[in-house]
């Protein structure tokens, strides 16, 4: 029976919570967008509540108002750690500020995805993405697609316009501090003028690095805009 990912201690969680969410609140908004409330609880305490089964060790990468997450998080009985992104660079560049203080394996998740269900974990993993299978075409479209040869992921795309199958690339990762080298090796997109982690994965997957997908069994949400929020009430409180 091979060691799966998660049967080793020191595991940390880097959460990003950088972002001002303009889709979801107004431009002029005073709310960090992962503090905006879903059944009278901020959206990031969801997100910790998830992930507290895995780890209490959490690093919050963090910007806009991060006065207020700072506050909330520092409250709750868990371990933390807070580092700012000094410019909104993308998701790879958020995860490069991390690289002082995580282990050499470490979770990724955004501070606006939540989930209810269960991981299953590939045996000997070293590195992953989480996948959910939807016959929502529109959460591909507002997350990333994953295709998949031979039980490792071959190839994402970042909110593409012609989606193939049912496979939603999710918010989570899973990664090694091999993940930093190609960070700093990923230009900006032109999508975006970010470092987008898929283009990341992308490149690991071209070097010959594996990706395994991580499937999960359940409900996923990357909360984008207002609508969402019912969506995730109902996630969250079935």
């Amino acid at each position: 029976m091979g060691k799966q990912w998660f049967d080793y201690k020191g595991l940390k969680c880097v959460v990003l919570c950088a972002g001002q969410g303009t889709r979801i609140l107004p431009c002029s908004s005073e709310k960090a967008k992962v503090m905006v409330e879903v059944k009278n609880k901020p959206i990031l305490s969801h997100v910790i509540g998830y992930w507290k089964r895995y780890t209490n060790d959490f690093i919050f990468v963090v910007q806009y108002e991060k006065e207020q997450i700072i506050e909330f998080v520092s409250q709750l009985p868990i371990n933390s750690r807070f580092v700012e992104q000094k410019e909104l660079r993308g998701i790879g560049d958020a995860i490069l500020c991390a690289k002082e203080f995580v282990s050499d394996r470490f979770t990724v998740v955004l501070g606006d995805c939540i989930c209810q269900g269960e991981f299953c974990f590939p045996q000997n993993m070293e590195q992953g993405v989480g996948v959910w299978e939807t016959n929502n075409v529109e959460d591909i479209k507002l997350s990333y697609s994953v295709e998949i040869k031979n039980n490792l992921v071959c190839r994402v795309e970042e909110k593409p316009k012609k989606v193939l199958n049912n496979l939603c690339g999710m918010g989570l990762y899973f990664f090694d501090k091999r993940i930093f080298r190609y960070i700093k090796m990923t230009k900006p997109s032109k999508l975006r003028n970010e470092v987008e982690i898929t283009d990341v994965i992308q490149n690991m997957i071209n070097a010959g690095e594996e990706i395994m997908p991580v499937h999960f069994q359940g409900d996923y949400l990357n909360i984008t805009y207002p609508e969402d929020l019912q969506r995730a009430e109902e996630i969250l409180f079935k």
